[in-house]
């Protein structure tokens, strides 16, 4: 009897002391809570500025008031020029252009030849281009610059073939419409080289290599649906 009341004793003690122990634990991390909150306290104050109102402008390009370049041309033989008034404007435009390019989309070998087949050529005015119609068959048009026409280089060149331009888009300079409102009056002028291959003798219509001869080639017969491209892209970052 004695020895079973010294046991419960024990366990009892051993339970009082696992309860002092958690007790401790807690008391102890309390306080370190409290230290650590403690150590950061400060004062503290808060200030706002502005509003500010920053807002981003917009680069705009159209082709206009006049649009001839829908105005196809047909049975062109070799050594035939075609001239189409295609005016560019920045009119909405609140940022300045670092450059205007052209690219060109062609469908036949009128255009995908860069020696034998259309090369382009590009002139201002400083007003609006006069046109005439003229000849048979129609449209067959003519343009005049009262003032003077002056040349608009395509990459730098005077002249580029339409080929060059389906592949890479180069810059037109110089430009009006680089600034913002500017206006461009523009001419395009297409040609098939005098020297542009074709004898249905030899070779079918519309085949052969690019650049060949007239042994090997012939650019009788085709038929292209061209794309005339403008890309303006904004001026160079500036502080403001």
């Amino acid at each position: 009897m004695s020895y079973q009341h010294q046991t419960t004793e024990t366990a009892s003690d051993r339970s009082r002391d696992y309860r002092k122990i958690a007790l401790s634990i807690a008391l102890l991390l309390g306080a370190a809570g409290a230290l650590i909150g403690g150590a950061f306290a400060t004062f503290t104050d808060t200030v706002t500025a502005g509003p500010q109102v920053i807002s981003s402008g917009t680069v705009k390009i159209a082709v206009g008031p006049v649009n001839d370049a829908g105005t196809g041309a047909t049975n062109i033989a070799a050594g035939d020029t075609i001239a189409r008034e295609a005016d560019l404007n920045s009119t909405g435009a609140t940022i300045a252009d670092k450059e205007i390019t052209l690219k060109f989309s062609g469908t036949s070998k009128l255009d995908s030849d860069a020696t034998n087949g259309l090369q382009v050529s590009v002139q201002a005015c400083s007003e609006a281009w006069k046109r005439t119609v003229v000849g048979s068959p129609p449209p067959a048009f003519t343009y005049t610059c009262t003032p003077g026409a002056t040349l608009v280089k395509i990459g730098g060149a005077a002249t580029t073939s339409v080929s060059a331009l389906e592949t890479t888009a180069q810059p037109l300079t110089p430009l009006n419409s680089l600034a913002t409102g500017g206006q461009d009056y523009l001419l395009f002028t297409l040609e098939l080289p005098a020297a542009a291959p074709g004898d249905l003798s030899k070779i079918a219509v519309c085949t052969g290599p690019v650049g060949g001869t007239v042994a090997t080639e012939d650019l009788q017969g085709c038929s292209s649906t061209l794309t005339y491209t403008f890309q303006a892209t904004q001026r160079n970052g500036a502080a403001q």
